[in-house]
């Protein structure tokens, strides 16, 4: 290869790796560059996944490589028997798997056979034909399960909030216990009224970030840069936080009033609270979510099963009930399925019921 001779485009990665000095003590350009390139692709193979999200795939791809091994079958390259006999693994658990686990033990599968430039069987129609069905699966009983958070839930949920530390500012003499009691209030607030105005997943409000926040006249717009359907931020696409008619249920007064006592001017909006009082520097995690929901609706007296969940159903369910066309309650909760119309049919269950006609 001579000096102005570009590297085989086959083989630029390997030849990068072979570079060597030229006569005269300089490195050959043609190596040079080939070098360059190899670090730019190798930077972008990098950039590809956040550090969570490689380590969490290591860890799903040993399991499917350990359970393979277990059951003598192949992992590299696994045929399509096998990724679906993994998956019928993952769900034949005490507590079976959900679905985002399963298509996290997936991508780890396909990112593992890309990286190796093996064939997979990511594009198996049987496979997807399963994974639809674990979905209804799924959906069917969380919606079951789960209790929708009603308006008037969360107003009996913040009088609960406000009773509770009232009390707790009267007998506890402690300041940074008072504090922490404090912000706490607040936030579980913010949480509870936000999340239910905007009908985010759990995974989607735990990631807003002050810089996604642009307040307007008529409320908040929230943009952020991580949905399950955007999970590259390419998209962007904002969503509205309209100001509440009541000043102790609005979402925006909510938000605000937590950011402001907790000194919180950028990066992650929902964050833990220490024993001592303080506020940490990074977001909680989803599941802390969950917690909250459950846990104020618990206080509160609420009959019924609790969780995250509840705030998109509440949101579906409550907006259905006060006339909202299914095709605006789909877009502003980002659904894509025919799972809201089960949540419209809750909210429409006692609107011109037939039976209260009856004079019973």
């Amino acid at each position: 290869m001579t000096s102005s001779a570009v590297p085989d485009p086959e083989t630029w990665r390997e030849t990068s790796e072979l570079a060597v000095i030229a006569a005269g003590g300089e490195l050959d350009p043609a190596y040079a560059y080939a070098a360059r390139l190899a670090a730019i692709d190798e930077q972008a193979a990098q950039d590809s996944l956040a550090p969570s999200t490689r380590a969490a795939y290591r860890r799903a791809w040993e399991s499917f490589e350990g359970w393979a091994g277990e059951n003598a079958l192949v992992a590299l390259p696994a045929s399509a028997s096998t990724v679906r006999a993994f998956v019928a693994h993952l769900r034949d658990r005490q507590v079976p798997a959900s679905l985002p686990t399963i298509n996290q033990h997936l991508s780890a599968i396909w990112a593992r056979h890309a990286e190796l430039g093996l064939p997979s069987a990511r594009q198996d129609g049987q496979l997807r034909l399963r994974l639809q069905g674990y979905a209804r699966q799924d959906q069917e009983r969380l919606v079951r399960q789960m209790s929708a958070l009603m308006v008037r839930d969360v107003q009996r949920i913040v009088d609960t909030m406000d009773h509770d530390l009232a009390v707790e500012r009267r007998g506890v003499s402690d300041v940074r216990a008072l504090r922490k009691a404090e912000l706490v209030c607040l936030r579980d607030r913010a949480v509870i009224l936000v999340g239910l105005a905007t009908a985010m997943r759990r995974s989607e409000l735990a990631r807003i970030e002050v810089e996604d926040l642009r307040e307007e006249v008529e409320g908040l717009v929230l943009t952020p840069r991580w949905t399950k359907r955007d999970q590259a931020g390419t998209e962007r696409n904002p969503r509205a936080v309209p100001r509440g008619a009541s000043r102790v249920t609005c979402p925006v007064t909510a938000l605000t009033t937590w950011l402001q006592v907790a000194g919180i001017t950028r990066g992650p909006v929902f964050r833990p609270v220490t024993r001592w009082g303080t506020v940490g520097t990074k977001a909680f995690t989803p599941q802390v979510i969950r917690t909250i929901v459950a846990q104020r609706a618990q206080a509160a007296g609420l009959p019924g099963t609790w969780g995250a969940h509840s705030l998109r159903a509440g949101f579906a369910t409550q907006s259905a009930k006060n006339g909202v066309a299914r095709h605006v309650i789909m877009a502003d909760g980002d659904w894509r399925s025919a799972a809201v119309d089960r949540y419209m049919r809750r909210g429409a269950l006692w609107d011109g019921a037939a039976a209260k006609s009856l004079g019973l």
